[in-house]
């Protein structure tokens, strides 16, 4: 393992594996944030915040030719330690730490459904640190009206008392997720993701043996020591998230699909529709899955050239 020293902290750097480079810096307060790297060193730089629960093998899904795709494990996933009381704005300043850590001064940022919130979050809090942002079929504010059948639903609204304001509750369900993803069958997990009620046919279609394996295997390194990251998740995403979307500044960009399934298509209206100046891509027909796997060229290309009109808004 190679090391360098920053001001920061220590980067520490693993042999590449299966197109992917591991490493973990230390941040100012002494913890070690985990993030991954994939593609040429040499291009330009992408921030990729994994999803809901997930971790910085997400990022590996997605074929992203071309660009130097950096993708950090947030607190208590993967690589990453826990932060205890951690908010959305906390975040960014780890962001901002490890961008450091890199001798990076700007970058494109992509948050993926629920790692949106935090893009949003250091859109708003580091703006000077980003050229631009794409919100992909991201989780929007809590007391968003969220539709009861979805999974985001579930964790966010439903009932009188949404599960994540139910702690013991919560853990309780997270410990026995962690489980079941840690002691079943990657391909079995895998045919379960693909045939869980009310997929849209384009996610259906897209996650088939690989694709679906590979989600699981992002999932089981998630809760690879523990349920503390999607537990703390599940309550930054509940309480206010300490900044209001209408104050975000810089280049914007919103894609969700209409047939979306796990996070209603209503929270891409809302981030559009608040964010000033945002651009916003409302897919027909696509799902949770399948926009970030079929429409990352046109989401890249927006991002590092600016607005772009190939892909057509509903």
């Amino acid at each position: 393992m190679r090391s360098m020293q920053h001001p920061h902290g220590i980067v520490h750097q693993s042999p590449p594996q299966a197109g992917r480079r591991d490493g973990t810096v230390r941040l100012p307060d002494g913890r070690t944030l985990g993030f991954a790297q994939y593609g040429d060193p040499a291009a330009p730089p992408v921030l990729y915040f994994h999803g809901f629960p997930s971790s910085r093998l997400e990022a590996g899904l997605i074929p992203i030719p071309g660009v130097r795709l950096i993708s950090p494990d947030r607190p208590g996933y993967g690589l990453s330690d826990p932060k205890p009381g951690r908010s959305l704005l906390d975040w960014a300043m780890d962001v901002e730490a490890l961008l450091d850590a890199l001798h990076l001064d700007r970058v494109a940022l992509i948050g993926m459904s629920g790692g949106a919130p935090y893009a949003a979050a250091c859109a708003h809090s580091i703006p000077h640190r980003l050229t631009a942002t794409a919100l992909v079929s991201g989780m929007a504010p809590p007391g968003f009206g969220w539709e009861a059948g979805s999974p985001a639903g579930f964790l966010m609204g439903m009932g009188r008392r949404p599960m994540a304001l139910r702690p013991m509750a919560l853990r309780l369900t997270a410990h026995t997720v962690r489980g079941f993803i840690r002691g079943g069958d990657p391909l079995a997990l895998a045919g379960l993701l693909r045939r869980r009620a009310g997929l849209p046919p384009s996610d259906r279609v897209l996650l088939n043996a690989d694709a679906g394996e590979k989600v699981v295997t992002g999932w089981r390194e998630a809760v690879r020591g523990g349920v503390e990251g999607p537990v703390s998740d599940a309550l930054v995403y509940a309480r206010h998230w300490g900044f209001p979307l209408e104050g975000i500044r810089g280049r914007v960009s919103v894609w969700h699909g209409t047939a979306d399934t796990t996070v209603p298509v209503a929270a891409g209206r809302l981030y559009a529709a608040r964010i000033p100046g945002a651009r916003a891509h409302i897919l027909e027909g696509e799902g949770h899955f399948s926009l970030i796997f079929k429409h990352h060229p046109a989401i890249l290309r927006e991002l590092l050239e600016g607005p772009a009109d190939a892909v057509r808004a509903a």
